[in-house]
């Protein structure tokens, strides 16, 4: 397939009839009610809700990555992959329908390299069949995330290198199919047929970069070039649909305003009308929704209501604290904006402090509440109540870990050491990923903490464990935080400890 058509499609004529029809505006829906569950920790609901979106719109490169986020945060929380009736489903018959099914099983088993390739291989499929949509930029994505996981094993698969490699050719990305012969070639540096392959793949990728691809001449800047382009260019045509659909958003507010009038007493018709408000993101129709939930709220007593209330209010303290946030970065000089910023944080901090200790009050039971009402404990340099509420949230599996991480933390700003190297060392235990963003802060801590406690009582053994404790973040992400820093500091201060006794 020619690098000029990919990006050229059709779109119009007789390409239309029978082919793919997006739909931003359904779309829209499906992954604003995504991102509302998702924050609820509902993961698997997410999942199936951004699924349903791309749907309608496949090629929304953004949405994917925010179905990628869904998924690492449900592995975290303890999500186990999908089982074998999920697996032997088709799907669908399309091939917009099978990537998505290969999706599906992805975002359940996300450090899984061969299914990231299930899905590229039909995305790539679908980017070939349907003129209607571009696929291309998602299989890149997705290939690339399969090549950097497949390196990270200690034992990498040269045959999903090679199939990845080919996918790559298939969509003329000539510098991950470079990439990825490489990353084959290290497993089989004598392999005659594989260094032949990476010279015509060289060869195709100067062409590329210079303009020219399968004797063809191409705008000049390859593959990546022409990704930029097409997403510029679905830019251009979702604006005409974004203003379509914030038609659309008036249209539904206003039908379900005048459902809710004709009964006031449906509690359902009022729920109705509150998401359509909601879900213009405006202050005006989001104080309307927070007067109608009052008047819920005193009606039946029903603390649901009151929780959305906060919910609502929380969500235009942050809107604020943005639109605060890149005044401040545009005039970065001006002391009167930094200072409005940091006193909206601290009205921020204090309401969502108020807010999750009356939540942890009515639900005693949600250890959801309590880690999150931690977390506000813990901004609020409030060690010692944190402690207390990451010490009940560590009982539930799902913030376990995280909640490890949190208290070896706590321990630390308290200057507790020996407490915070044995909390940490169970959040790790609890932590079944090795490499994760979260595995990586807790072993930094660990190492932090052990680093802390060599240097107060001159111990070398508590010394050599912190200076393992970092090799092992570095050999696993040389760019975490400062680890390359801390490194040499722990060795020196190995050295340093050389002979000395520890102090008892």
């Amino acid at each position: 397939m020619a690098l000029a058509g990919l990006f050229s499609k059709n779109r119009g004529g007789e390409g239309d009839s029978g082919g793919f029809k997006r739909d931003p505006r359904k779309a829209r829906r499906f992954f604003e009610h995504a991102q509302a569950v998702a924050d609820t920790r509902n993961y698997d609901y997410a999942i199936e809700c951004y699924i349903n979106g791309l749907r309608h719109e496949p090629d929304n490169l953004d949405k994917h990555e925010a179905l990628r986020d869904v998924a690492l945060r449900r592995k975290v929380a303890g999500g186990k992959p999908a089982g074998l009736a999920e697996k032997f489903k088709s799907g669908g018959n399309s091939p917009v329908d099978k990537m998505l099914h290969a999706e599906m099983l992805w975002a359940k088993d996300p450090l899984n390299a061969r299914l990231m390739r299930d899905m590229m291989k039909w995305a790539v499929e679908a980017d070939q069949a349907e003129p209607e949509i571009n696929l291309a930029e998602v299989a890149y994505w997705v290939g690339g995330l399969a090549l950097e996981l497949n390196a990270q094993n200690p034992k990498p698969d040269k045959n999903l290198y090679l199939q990845i490699r080919d996918l790559f050719t298939q969509i003329q990305a000539f510098d991950k199919a470079v990439e990825a012969c490489k990353l084959a070639l290290r497993l089989d540096p004598n392999n005659e047929k594989l260094l032949g392959e990476l010279k015509n793949l060289e060869a195709e990728k100067t062409m590329q970069e210079g303009g020219y691809s399968s004797g063809q001449k191409v705008e000049e800047g390859g593959f990546r070039r022409f990704v930029r382009d097409a997403q510029k260019q679905r830019e251009l045509e979702q604006s005409d649909a974004i203003a379509k659909t914030a038609s659309a958003v008036d249209e539904t507010i206003a039908r379900r305003r005048a459902e809710f009038e004709e009964d006031p007493q449906d509690l359902d018709r009022l729920q109705k009308l509150v998401d359509a408000l909601v879900a213009k993101e405006a202050d005006e129709t989001e104080n309307e929704a927070i007067k109608l939930l009052k008047q819920a709220w005193d009606q039946t007593g029903q603390y649901r209501y009151k929780v959305r209330i906060g919910d609502i209010q929380m969500k235009q303290l942050n809107r604020r604290i943005r639109q605060l946030k890149a005044q401040a970065d545009q005039n970065p000089d001006d002391a009167e904006a930094r200072k409005r910023l940091e006193e909206a944080a601290r009205k921020r901090l204090a309401f969502e402090l108020q807010e999750y200790q009356e939540r942890v009050k009515n639900y005693p039971t949600d250890m959801g509440l309590r880690f999150e009402l931690g977390k506000r404990l813990y901004q609020a340099r409030s060690y010692d109540e944190a402690i207390g509420a990451f010490q009940q949230a560590k009982a539930d599996p799902k913030f376990r870990a995280m909640a490890h991480e949190f208290l070896g933390s706590c321990y630390l700003h308290k200057g507790w050491y020996d407490e915070a190297i044995d909390t940490l060392e169970q959040g790790i235990e609890a932590h079944a990923v090795p490499d994760d963003r979260l595995a990586l802060e807790l072993r930094y801590l660990l190492m932090d903490a052990l680093e802390r406690s060599a240097r107060k009582g001159q111990n070398q053994e508590q010394a050599r464990r912190a200076r393992e404790v970092a090799s092992q973040i570095l050999q696993t992400d040389i760019n975490f935080r400062d680890i390359r820093l801390r490194v040499d500091k722990l060795r020196e201060l190995v050295d340093q400890l050389q002979d000395k006794p520890a102090q008892q």
